[in-house]
């Protein structure tokens, strides 16, 4: 008799990497999957409906998991034995004041998976993250509404933490004590925000102008022909009599057909002020539409700063699924490198397994294939064999390519070749004349900060650029993680062009009978958000051990060089 597959449910899905590496196990089948990315979905049924053909189940896909009746789903499948998935989880920082939220809805996404979870009761789970998830920079604001579950059933412990809501100005004082007042009486900030939110876009964007001051202001006033007509009902209340004379005079200013240079002066003076208020409204607005318990309102010698209670999302995180009865790993960082990948991708990985499957054991993350960094799989050793044929710069253009022969062998590029000979999605991103000087001026290894000076003028900060911009890859070393590469501009190991869609798939190990859908830009950026499906397989195979299940050609057989190969 044949043995029954277990049944998952994938969450925040994406192109489906975490979810083939399971597949490719031979002992899953995925009965729904969630993903709110229209172009990732897409790619996902293209390439995940064959999976369930044995047994006769459909996927269901849904697209806002706030939105999602787990219960309903554990009722149509009477059990649910898997939940696996990579909540987006964005770190809180000072550094960025352009923002005009503080509360980051990618962290409550957090909370939908722990949702799931609960509601499913799966035998296992996999959530996988960022490694920075354990850092303190990712936590959650305490509200009043957390009292019962945080503090008192799990007893997590607050800690008091500051947090920029934007720049000192001539009238700080007088908006501290007015937010002190109205925050003490519970009364609603939203009013005082600039209603059209297009208006609060357009006035921050000019500010960031200021050298270009003539062209910026003169599209404003053609743009904003009828706002400006009605300026002071831009605001449904004013808090205080000179931040409306202040806006009022803004109003005027940029109504103004010929600005001196003085008068554009004080332009840019009352603008900035302005948009730093209204930034600090709109964050104050919103830790209060979110019942967010203030400690204090408080200034530094450049900020104005809010007080509040915070807890961290790991600790949460780790409370809450050993109280749902779940073991959970200690140790939590992967590197795909260990597990076949050809680049340097370290990941941070919880299992979840049910204390009635491991009793009084311990639930660990894989052991390595790979120990000997020495022995990494190299970029070559992904895309070498692609090196002569020329990808397409149009996404229409687009077909199945013959591939050539590879010079040499090796077990991961057997695995990324597999049983067809062709490719698809050889496709890069044109290249500028400016880039493609950049390009010859590099060599392997490099990055922008191996340009000459006057190659990097057209950044506005090049001290600040990242090192994975204009990175030229290594064939004799793996790659650094791979994100959007078209964003990073990343170069090909030997050619002066960009990195494929094709060759940053193979990189994060998707197999080529694996066809990404959507926009150029869309590809790219799945691609770079994906779990390596090789990373995926290993840590299946290990929940499957946990479970009782045995893989009939592990990972290992697939990835491992024969030690003849060094």
């Amino acid at each position: 008799m044949k043995e029954k597959k277990l049944l998952a449910v994938d969450l925040f899905s994406g192109a489906g990497g975490l979810s083939l590496g399971f597949l490719q196990t031979g002992q899953v089948n995925i009965v729904a999957a969630v993903e709110n990315n229209a172009s990732a979905q897409k790619t996902y049924v293209r390439n995940h409906n064959y999976n369930s053909s044995e047994e006769n189940r459909d996927i269901v896909y849904y697209k806002d998991i706030r939105k999602v009746d787990f219960r309903k789903i554990k009722d149509d499948q009477q059990k649910i034995d898997l939940v696996f998935g990579g909540p987006p989880c964005q770190g809180f920082s000072n550094a960025n004041r352009q923002k005009s939220e503080l509360i980051s809805t990618n962290n409550q996404l957090v909370k939908e998976y722990v949702r799931a979870i609960h509601e499913l009761q799966p035998d296992a789970f996999v959530l996988e993250n960022v490694k920075a998830m354990k850092s303190d920079k990712h936590k959650f604001f305490y509200s009043a509404k957390d009292q019962e579950e945080i503090v008192d059933k799990l007893g997590i412990n607050l800690t008091l933490d500051k947090f920029i809501l934007g720049m000192k100005s001539n009238l700080s004082d007088d908006l501290v004590v007015f937010l002190t007042e109205y925050i003490q009486n519970n009364f609603d900030l939203s009013p005082f925000v600039i209603t059209d939110k297009t208006l609060f876009s357009k006035i921050s964007h000019i500010s960031r102008k200021q050298k270009e001051a003539h062209i910026y202001i003169t599209k404003a006033q053609n743009s904003l022909k009828k706002i400006l007509l009605k300026w002071k009902e831009q605001h449904s209340k004013y808090w205080s009599t000179a931040y409306e004379d202040m806006w009022l005079r803004l109003g005027d200013l940029l109504s103004s057909k010929e600005l001196t240079d003085s008068s554009r002066q004080q332009f840019f003076v009352i603008l900035n002020e302005i948009i730093e208020i209204q930034r600090i409204l709109m964050k104050m607005s919103e830790i209060q539409s979110n019942n967010i318990e203030i400690v204090d309102i408080l200034r530094d010698h450049k900020h104005v700063c809010v007080s509040v209670k915070t807890y961290g999302v790991m600790n949460y995180l780790l409370s809450k699924f050993r109280s749902l009865g779940y073991v959970v790993n200690d140790d939590h960082i992967l590197n795909a490198a260990h597990f076949g990948a050809p680049q340097l991708r370290e990941r941070l990985v919880l299992i979840g397994v049910k204390k009635d499957f491991v009793k009084d054991t311990t639930v660990v993350l894989p052991n390595s294939i790979i120990k000997d960094p020495n022995q990494f799989y190299k970029v070559q050793d992904a895309i070498g064999d692609l090196e002569d044929i020329e990808p397409f710069t149009v996404m229409g253009a687009d077909r199945p390519i013959k591939k050539n022969p590879p010079n040499s062998w090796n077990p991961l590029l057997q695995y990324l070749r597999g049983n067809i000979n062709t490719i698809q999605n050889h496709v890069m991103t044109e290249t500028s004349d400016t880039a493609m000087e950049r390009f010859k001026a590099l060599g392997p290894g490099q990055n922008f900060h191996d340009l000459h000076e006057s190659q990097k003028q057209t950044y506005s900060n090049p001290q600040r650029t990242q090192n994975t911009v204009y990175s030229r890859l290594d064939y004799r070393k793996p790659s650094g993680t791979v994100m959007n590469v078209r964003k990073s501009m990343w170069i090909h190991p030997c050619k002066n062009r960009a990195i494929s869609i094709r060759e940053a798939a193979r990189l994060q190990t998707f197999p080529d009978d694996f066809v990404f859908e959507g926009s150029k830009d869309s590809q790219y950026q799945q691609i770079g958000n994906a779990v390596p499906p090789l990373l995926g397989r290993a840590v299946a195979e290990q929940v499957l051990k946990y479970l009782g299940k045995s893989v009939k050609f592990p990972l290992e057989n697939a990835i491992k060089r024969m030690e003849k190969n060094f």
